[in-house]
Formats: structure tokens, sequence, C-alpha cells
């Protein structure tokens, strides 16, 4: 029985579908840019039109220029989180403030998502293997996972310490240690948020999901500004009402509890990544219909959106066709519409015939919203 499912990668077979020679052009055929997509212009891709699978897909120098500057950013945030972290340990020690040890343990949170930021676009530069085809990019799940733990570990060992002070308040705070070390927290925070800060953002999502590790690490850096506000200001309380220093420990427990709560949205974000979810900033309908929009297009099913990571979405997709159409030219129509919109990492199309549909089938049913 042949499978209707095609395979579109490049053979021996199909070398001069993909290949401009001399014969295309005494034919009056126009070359086609391989950067650009076919369909990107006012007409339509045609039959027989020179188009490869991964021309208009995430593997080309365009993502080369931007992980370089994502790189960028997150190296310096990295550089100055690491040292003010450093500082904000020391300073708390010497102040015996907990509220600051507090924003320490907060730095150590934006310094390990920074760094798995790193190590996810390192990783995402290594070849696939055999065994692993789809490459390392699941490595990053792995790390997130780890680094909550230890936010966690680092969190409750907090909280016992404000939970004691408040039970035996026979300690002291050098409150204008405190000021200093917290003031020049706001202000690291602040240029943390200015180096993540992305001025000239897209609006569509492709734009959206190429700089989405540095997005998260902006949003990390202004949460903490806020933090350390609060840490800035229960200083200047205790300055001046040395009777108000309980207002460390409360500190405390405010920020542990912004800390949990920033993690429990990691487990989300990565317990839809794991169970394969459609990524955020992605709807099902909205693909759908762009897909229905294709010159060619009668029907779409199967349709499944995962990703391997953040901003590596995987697309497969079954769609039938009429009989007169071309499926070579409705499959390249396809690729550009969804490469013009999404950054997609693969994308896999199953061309059919409505002739082949069967409308009792409960595989081809759309799932449920």
């Amino acid at each position: 029985m042949e499978f209707l499912e095609r395979t579109y990668l490049v053979n021996d077979q199909a070398t001069k579908m993909y290949a401009f020679t001399s014969d295309s052009r005494e034919r009056g055929q126009k070359p086609v840019n391989k950067d650009q997509c076919p369909g990107d212009g006012p007409e339509r891709p045609e039959a027989g039109a020179i188009y490869h699978c991964h021309n208009s897909f995430k593997a080309t120098g365009n993502r080369s220029s931007k992980q370089v500057h994502a790189k960028w950013r997150l190296c310096a945030a990295s550089a100055i989180c690491f040292f003010f972290m450093v500082a904000e340990v020391v300073g708390g020690h010497v102040a015996g403030s907990l509220a600051v040890l507090t924003d320490a343990a907060h730095l150590l949170i934006d310094l390990t998502s920074f760094l798995l930021s790193l190590f996810s676009l390192w990783l995402s530069s290594r070849p696939p293997s055999k065994r692993l085809t789809f490459g390392w990019y699941r490595a990053e799940i792995l790390g997130a996972l780890l680094s909550v733990l230890c936010i966690w570990v680092v969190t409750g060992v907090l909280v016992y310490l404000a939970c004691e002070r408040l039970l035996y308040p026979d300690y002291q705070i050098q409150a204008g240690i405190m000021i200093t070390v917290s003031g020049c927290a706001v202000a690291a925070n602040i240029v943390l948020t200015l180096i993540l800060h992305q001025r000239h953002l897209g609006h569509n999502h492709k734009d959206a999901q190429a700089n989405a590790s540095v997005r998260a690490a902006f949003v990390h850096a202004l949460g903490d500004v806020f933090q350390s506000t609060s840490v800035l200001i229960s200083a200047l309380i205790i300055y001046f009402k040395p009777d108000y220093k309980m207002a460390d420990p409360v500190c405390t427990f405010i920020s542990s509890v912004l800390a949990l709560a920033s993690t429990v949205m990691i487990l989300k974000d990565f317990s839809i990544l794991l169970m394969e979810g459609v990524p955020k900033g992605l709807s099902y309908n909205s693909v759908k219909e762009l897909l229905l929009t294709v010159d060619g297009v009668i029907s779409v099913h199967n349709l499944h959106i995962w990703s391997l990571t953040v901003n590596q979405v995987i697309l497969s997709v079954h769609v039938a066709t009429a009989a007169s159409q071309d499926s070579q030219s409705v499959r390249t129509g396809i690729a550009c519409a969804l490469s013009s919109s999404f950054d997609l990492h693969s994308l896999t199309i199953q061309i059919e015939s409505a002739a082949d549909q069967d409308p009792s089938c409960l595989l081809c049913e759309d799932p449920q919203d």
C-alpha cells in the first residue's frame, strides 16, 4: 500500500527541482532568491518554482545574527548580576539584613535564568545526532527544573531564618550599610533592565519568538527593580525608626513569596512544553485559518503545534487539496505563509486529495477548546 505521506527533503531524483540551471533561463523563468520565500511578492508560487524546504526557516544567517545580539545582552547582564549578587551577599552579612540576602537570592534567580538562556543558545548551535534527531534543545528544561529546585532550597532557608528573627528579636541591623547596599542593588537592576530592553520589537509572531529569551530576562530584571526598592524602603524605615527592625524579616517574607510565585510561572510554562502543548504566542485557530487562506487548500486536519523549547516551534499538518492543484505549488504556498508569520524550527506537510477524506474519522476532527 502506497503511503500518502510524502517526504520533501532534497534527494538525487529531486535535485533538478531545487537547482537553477541554464535550462530554466532558456525557458524564461526568473531565478528565485534563495533568501526570499516564493510567494512573498504579488504572485503566488507556481508549479516547478525553484524552492528549497529550509530557505525560509530559522536555520539561516538571520538566526545567527539574532543569536549574536542575544548572547551579548545576556553575557553583559550575567556579569553585572554576578557582581552585585556577591556584593549583596557580603553587604547583607555585614549589615545583618535578611532582606538584602533575599534580594541577593533574587539576583541568583536572574543569573540562573541568564545562564540557562546562554546555555540553550550554545546547545542550539550543536548539530543533531542520529539518536537526538531534534538536537539538544530540551536540555534547557532540565536546567530550568534544577534551578527551580535550588531556588526553593534557598528560599526555604531564608524563610526559616526570618521566622527565627520574629520569634527571637535579639539581632542588630546596620541600617546605614543596608541602605547603601540596597541602593546599589536598585541601580544595578535598573542597568539590567536597560541592557535587556529591546526598543525595536516587531509586531508579528516571528519577531516575538526570536527574542523570547531576552524578553523573559527583561521581565525578571524589571521585577527585581521593585524587589530591591522594597528592600531600600525597609532599610530607610529601620534607619529612621530602629524599633521597627522587624521590617527586615517582613520584607524577607514578601520577597520569598514573589520568588516562589515566579518559579510557579516557570513550572507552568515548562509543564505545557513537556506536554507538547501549543506554545505561547500561537493559536491553533489562527494557524488553521492561515492555512485555509492558501490557494488550493480545501481542508486542514491533524494539525499539531508544539515546541522543543521556548522559541523552537514545530508544526505538522495534513492538507486536502483539489485534484486540479499542483501539490508542489500548494506545499510551497503553505511553507511561505507560515514562515512569513512564525519562526518555525521544522514543518511537515502531508498532502492528500479531497476524495481520500473520511468524514467519520475521529482522528481527523478538530481538538476540543
